[in-house]
């Protein structure tokens, strides 16, 4: 009898060890089954994600090739043209590509701020008859007047974030001893910038002051020029030409651009004989940061593959009878 229920206890012992070896094993076989379906999740998010840049590189290549065509037929750049068109949306296998081309000479170019060249004499005497500090001074007053600061420090803080040295222009600017003494240090950075991005390092700046300005702004990689191209402004920034020519209102530049032929104007000076600038007497100098042309554009792709979605946006520039990509982005405007 002893030896019976001996037995039965071993078994009983024996039957509770393979059923803990069991749920060890399902436990195990769960797991190893969750971290797989998880590798081929992800797997397959990259492949998606890959597929999409590719179909965001293949816009950009087709932007190339509209642009070139474009541009070499032509001797004004404006919104009557193919490049210009908004909305377009080509469908692709299990995907779908969109995207639109601004002229980056329809902004204000925040590197043309720059002065370069030794200093003669008083600087800030020198802004005050700068045409392209005057412009921007202006825009400032007519579109941001709730910014954290004066237009005039914004500006002067501007000229000596880009200028090379490490004197300040004015009071109410900022240098390298500045931003030296904030929380997080660092220097200005004393060249062109590479992104409208950093405007938002600029010692001062608020977020609110960065969306402030963003609608009418923008940065020309090594390019310290201010050229607006007067054929391509819309109703939203017609007020640029209110900031570059001081005699206009911002309803009269808005006015210009309602009642702009379709094609555009063949001339600067064509442009000058609108009936509200026809009377006036604009300096040369404020003239030459106008134009018919343009050199200088922004793609922004939006790709879909399957689940996956990519944007890409490059700025394209004509060189000669070629079209050169300057710079791409990754994802959304940071």
């Amino acid at each position: 009898m002893q030896n019976k229920m001996m037995h039965q206890k071993q078994n009983g012992v024996a039957l509770v060890a393979v059923l803990m070896i069991i749920a060890i094993v399902v436990v195990i076989a769960v797991n190893m089954s969750s971290r797989l379906h998880l590798q081929l999740k992800r797997q397959e998010n990259t492949q998606q994600q890959q597929q999409a840049f590719w179909y965001a590189m293949g816009a950009e290549q087709f932007a190339k090739v509209l642009l070139s065509r474009e541009l070499s037929q032509v001797s004004t750049v404006n919104l009557s043209q193919n490049w210009a068109m908004t909305g377009a949306t080509f469908p692709v296998d299990d995907g779908h590509i969109a995207g639109s081309i601004k002229d980056l000479r329809s902004c204000f170019n925040l590197n043309a701020l720059q002065v370069s060249g030794p200093r003669l004499g008083n600087l800030a005497k020198q802004l005050e008859v700068n045409p392209v500090q005057q412009a921007f001074t202006r825009l400032l007053e007519l579109k941001a007047s709730e910014l954290s600061m004066s237009a005039h420090d914004l500006t002067s803080r501007l000229v000596d974030w880009l200028d090379p040295d490490s004197l300040l222009v004015n009071a109410g600017s900022a240098e390298d001893d500045d931003y030296a003494s904030l929380d997080f240090p660092y220097y200005a950075a004393n060249s062109l910038m590479a992104s409208v991005s950093e405007l938002r390092v600029v010692f001062g700046i608020t977020p609110a002051d960065y969306q402030l300005l963003l609608p009418y702004i923008c940065v020309l990689p090594e390019d310290n020029t201010l050229r607006v191209n007067v054929n391509t402004l819309t109703d939203d920034n017609a007020v640029l030409l209110a900031a570059i020519i001081p005699q206009l209102t911002e309803q009269a530049a808005r006015d210009i651009i309602a009642n702009r032929p379709e094609q555009g104007f063949t001339s600067v000076e064509d442009f000058f004989a609108v009936p509200e600038l026809s009377g006036l007497e604009v300096a040369g100098n404020v003239k030459s940061l106008l134009s018919v042309t343009s050199d200088i554009f922004e793609l922004t792709a939006v790709a879909g593959y399957l689940e996956s979605g990519f944007t890409l946006t490059s700025v394209l520039k004509k060189h000669e009878n070629q079209i050169k990509v300057l710079s791409r982005r990754f994802g959304g405007l940071g």
